[in-house]
């Protein structure tokens, strides 16, 4: 048996069923696959992102001290 029969019986299954098995070799295997999982983004609010722009970007003290050096 390989890869591309089970692939196949296991579509056959209903949805619920196809979960099931899914919860069922999540537990009993060592190697789990590296599905897509959904990166983590960073959500800013409108006030974070004007924080952080004004205080890295256009902080002029920053800048001062950079073209001194």
């Amino acid at each position: 048996m390989n890869s591309d029969v089970v692939y196949q019986v296991v579509k056959a299954l209903p949805i619920e069923e196809q979960k099931l098995l899914w919860d069922k070799l999540k537990k009993d295997s060592e190697i789990s696959p590296k599905l897509n999982s959904p990166k983590k983004v960073k959500v800013f609010t409108k006030e974070k992102a004007l924080k952080y722009l004004l205080e890295n970007v256009f902080n002029n003290r920053k800048r001062q001290t950079k073209t001194l050096l």
